[in-house]
């Protein structure tokens, strides 16, 4: 498996979406995080990329195309039609906000958030973070999608050992109240 490096930046219209899962999602290449910085304001994340040639350079030209990373000169690699976005498959109807603390090199080297993506149909959106490869932080990420598929999110990353403090005591729809 083949992976390269690209560090993404977003203003205030593209920080709030959901692009590093999005990139799962849409081209099958495992994103693991390097360094985050992110704000309502600005997003700044490097990341990177694993998977094949193709699957690296259709992850590449989505992310021109958002004008997320710059083109290279000469590059007229073109999406034939820009995809729907994919969470608006996902029934978002749920959503809790939660602070990842990774406390190991171990975790913080792991792809945890393109797995929950991944394995669980959740969106996961990164809201907030302070997050560098070699020194750790946070990552305050909101789950979204179905209530069994957050509750079974949130379970899967209590196993990874990672620090996971919920912003709401639970997430739950009442309906056995």
């Amino acid at each position: 498996m083949h992976s390269t490096i690209v560090t993404i930046t977003a203003n205030s219209d593209k920080a709030g979406l959901p692009i590093i899962w999005r990139l799962g999602r849409l081209t099958h290449v495992v994103t693991r995080i390097l360094r985050a910085r992110v704000s309502p304001e600005l997003a700044r994340v490097e990341i990177e990329l694993q998977g094949t040639n193709q699957e690296q350079q259709l992850a590449n030209v989505y992310l021109q195309e958002l004008g997320l990373i710059p083109t290279p000169p000469g590059t007229i690699a073109k999406l034939e039609s820009m995809p729907l976005p994919p969470e608006e498959l996902v029934s978002r109807s749920n959503s809790i906000t939660v602070r990842l603390d990774p406390v190991n090199a171990l975790q913080r080297t792991s792809p945890i958030l393109y797995r929950v993506g991944k394995d669980f149909d959740v969106v996961t959106n990164i809201q907030l973070a302070e997050f560098d490869l070699e020194q750790g932080g946070f990552l305050e990420v909101e789950l979204s999608g179905a209530l069994n598929e957050v509750q079974r999110a949130i379970a899967y990353l209590h196993t990874t050992g990672v620090h996971v403090n919920p912003y709401q005591r639970s997430v739950t729809n009442y309906s056995n109240l």
